[in-house]
C-alpha cells in the first residue's frame, strides 16, 4: 500500500500522520499485522485503513523508546499497546494518525481523533446528538464559528472518551461530558457522570489543531494513581 508519513506536534507531543491510498492496497500488506487473521471478514476498505493506523502507531511508539510492535485488537475493538506503553489511534478518509508514550505509574493514557471539519448544514444536523445540557447555549458566548464549534467538540469528545475507555472499559455516550470553555486551540470537557478513577465535575483541556481540512484533538491523562 501507497503511504506518505508526516509528523505534527500538538500539545507537546509528536504525533504521526500517514496518508494511504486505499486503493493501492492488497491483501498481502495485511500480512504484516501479526494479528491479521482477525481482519479476515472485514471489507478492503476497513483493512486499509487499518494497517494504515497500525503503521502509524508503530513510528508512535518507535518514538516513544517502545518496541515496533503493531497494536493488537482487544475485546471492544480498542488498540492492545505493547507492554509499558500507552496510546491512540485514528482514522478517517485516507488519513491516519497515532500517539503514544511510556505508561509510567498508575493509571495513565493518550486519546487522539481527526474528524473532517463539518460543514454549518452537517454541524446543526448532528448537534442534538452531541451537545447536552449547557452546551448549546454556552456556544453562543464563544467567537469561534458554530461549524467549527461543533466540529471541536465532537472531536474533542470522541478523544477524551478514547482516553479513557481504558479505565472504563465500557463504552459510554456524548451525554457524559460537555464543552464548559472553548477556544480554537483548546476545549475544556467536564464530566457530567463518573467515569472509571475520575469522578462527577472532573475537567480535562482537550488540544485542538485545524489539520488536513478537519480538526485533530488530542487527550492527554497523566499518570494517576486512583486514590
Amino acid at each position: 500500500m501507497n503511504t506518505e508519513l508526516a509528523t505534527l506536534s500538538l500539545n507537546q507531543h509528536t504525533l504521526f500522520s500517514l496518508r494511504f491510498d486505499p486503493e493501492s492496497f492488497a491483501p498481502q500488506d495485511l500480512l504484516w499485522l501479526p494479528h491479521h487473521p482477525l481482519l479476515a471478514r472485514a471489507v478492503m476498505s476497513r483493512k486499509a485503513e487499518h494497517l494504515a493506523g497500525r503503521i502509524a502507531a508503530v513510528h508512535a511508539l518507535r518514538h516513544a523508546g517502545g518496541p515496533a510492535t503493531p497494536p493488537g485488537i482487544g475485546a471492544h475493538r480498542e488498540p492492545l499497546w505493547p507492554q509499558g506503553y500507552t496510546g491512540s489511534i485514528t482514522h478517517a478518509g485516507s488519513l491516519a494518525l497515532a500517539a503514544a508514550k511510556p505508561m509510567g505509574e498508575g493509571f495513565s493514557s493518550l486519546g487522539i481523533d481527526y474528524q473532517p471539519l463539518l460543514t454549518d448544514n452537517d454541524a446543526r444536523k448532528l448537534a442534538d446528538g452531541v451537545l447536552f445540557g449547557d452546551e448549546r447555549a454556552r456556544l453562543q458566548d464563544v467567537s469561534v464559528p458554530f461549524h467549527l464549534a461543533l466540529s471541536q467538540i465532537f472531536s474533542a469528545k470522541e478523544s477524551l472518551f478514547k482516553a479513557l475507555f481504558p479505565a472504563v472499559q465500557s463504552w459510554f455516550g456524548f451525554e457524559c461530558a460537555q464543552a464548559v470553555a472553548l477556544t480554537s486551540d483548546v476545549v475544556t470537557l467536564e464530566l457530567t457522570c463518573a467515569l472509571g478513577h475520575f469522578p462527577v465535575d472532573s475537567r480535562f483541556d482537550i488540544a485542538c489543531l485545524t489539520f488536513a481540512d478537519g480538526i485533530v484533538t488530542f487527550a492527554d491523562i497523566p499518570p494517576f494513581d486512583g486514590q
